[in-house]
């Protein structure tokens, strides 16, 4: 497919990890990447670069109402558009182990202020100029965690879910479609020492291995193509089967 050629794409928590890679992978399908994250944002910029398109980087903080609006008037500025939006920023470590009743008022209120609060204003501040072209494709990162309620990750992707839909209601009429990533177990860093039933849970899956890269690329690309025009308000599970039933 080559309907990515010439797209303008923000990338939110990509200075590392899982967002460093799907930066490079739009870039080296021909679209201009925008790297934003907190800080450190350059080196990813410039793996991007080197794979394709032209990218940039941004320091924004998803939380900030201010640094979001900065972030997409400078995306304006550089390329004139904003025609994808990844919310890939979020908040996990710790979370898991507090559970609900441990868990400190410090970190409740970050969770939700990144992972719920930081997609809505980013989905706010990009959907303006996705309408100025009658055309847009935001993709929101939760996680298999939503299923379960006994964290304050887990809650605060299930509200993601549930304001994908919502908000796919909001936008369609404009050319815009709104889905939602929900990864399983992921090669991603730090991943098994934050998460002590790790084994298991790749043990019990139906394909028995951590997901690459690769695998949550291929869906996000796939929400963000021309071919999925007809797809919005959803949420896939990309999990290795984690949560087949």
């Amino acid at each position: 497919m080559a309907d990515l050629a010439g797209r303008v794409v923000v990338v939110t928590g990509a200075a590392r990890g899982l967002g460093r890679d799907y930066a490079r992978n739009f870039a080296r399908e021909g679209a201009n990447v925008v790297v934003a994250d907190v800080k450190g944002a350059e080196g990813a910029a410039a793996d991007a670069s080197a794979a394709g398109a032209r990218a940039i980087a941004v320091d924004c903080d998803v939380t900030s109402r201010a640094s979001v609006e900065a972030m997409v008037q400078r995306t304006r500025d550089e390329f004139g558009r904003l025609d994808i939006l990844i919310n890939n920023a979020g908040l996990w470590r710790g979370l898991a182990q507090a559970g609900l009743l441990e868990c400190p008022d410090e970190l409740w209120d970050a969770a939700w202020r990144v992972n719920l609060d930081g997609t809505l204003k980013c989905c706010q501040a990009a959907v303006p100029l996705m309408k100025a072209n009658n055309w847009g494709r935001i993709v929101n990162v939760s996680s298999v965690a939503s299923a379960q309620g006994n964290n304050a990750y887990g809650l605060t992707k299930a509200a993601v879910e549930h304001m994908t839909a919502g908000m796919a209601r909001e936008v369609g009429k404009f050319g815009i479609t709104v889905n939602c990533v929900a990864p399983g177990i992921s090669a991603f860093e730090g991943a098994k020492s934050q998460l002590p039933n790790f084994d298991e849970i790749v043990a019990n899956s139906a394909i028995q291995r951590v997901g690459t890269t690769r695998d949550l690329y291929g869906a996000i690309r796939y929400l963000c193509s021309d071919d999925a025009e007809w797809v919005s308000g959803q949420t896939l599970r990309v999990d290795g089967g984690a949560s087949a039933r």
